[in-house]
């Protein structure tokens, strides 16, 4: 890593992730890019080899351990029942019930439609109940008869963004300059700034202009 990508990671800490990495990963992997890059981001955000080689290890690890495939769904319910507690790499949906005045959440993948969780979780992330979110979830499995759910949900982590910290973000940037933010965000859709003039940096930050302001045009210059 270079003095920029230093910045970046103490700044961003936890929100920067190598692309090389990613693409290693992916090729065995059938999961969503962005599980993959939230697990990059936790386990592999560092400049240092030994601990990037076992971060690496622990995404693999976690993969194997956490998430669940649609077809393991009936062992995976199984192995909840033995354990009694298990987490879980899943889409969390939320659905508020009428007729029982109260909202179950189910996981997709894991395939149970009517798992127990609190207010406090629907009420911090609002994708929840609005389409669903990628999530690191804590199922503990129910034994008590009477209750009508065999899994409840004790912790609950996004992986996709639900609620995005502008004043973070507002903090992050001030600790940079201005040439160094052109770098870094022409870093992230892969291209390298030392190897551009200054009219070539400022070309390509234009045409990312149209992904941030709806109806953006660029009028030519002749």
């Amino acid at each position: 890593m270079d003095e920029l990508d230093q910045k970046l990671n103490v700044t961003f800490d936890g929100k920067v992730l190598r692309k090389d990495l990613l693409h290693r990963i992916k090729k065995g992997t059938n999961v969503p890019t962005f599980v993959l890059e939230f697990l990059l981001a936790k386990y592999c955000a560092s400049n240092d080899q030994a601990e990037m080689d076992a971060g690496m290890e622990a995404v693999l690890s976690s993969l194997q351990e956490n998430y669940v495939r649609p077809d393991e769904a009936n062992a995976a319910q199984s192995k909840m029942a033995t354990q009694g507690k298990h987490r879980f790499i899943d889409k969390v949906h939320v659905r508020y019930v009428e007729k029982e005045k109260r909202h179950w959440a189910s996981l997709e993948n894991f395939n149970s439609q009517r798992i127990a969780i609190g207010e406090k979780f629907y009420s911090d992330n609002d994708r929840l109940l609005e389409g669903g979110i990628w999530a690191e979830v804590t199922l503990a499995h129910n034994d008590i008869q009477e209750d009508d759910y065999a899994f409840s949900i004790e912790d609950l982590r996004p992986i996709q963004l639900s609620r995005f910290d502008f004043e973070r973000y507002v903090q992050g940037r001030a600790a940079f300059t201005r040439d160094e933010w052109i770098a870094a965000v022409l870093r992230s859709v892969g291209l390298e700034a030392g190897k551009l003039s200054k009219r070539v940096q400022m070309h390509f930050i234009a045409r990312l202009a149209a992904l941030v302001e709806p109806n953006f045009r660029v009028k030519p210059v002749k």
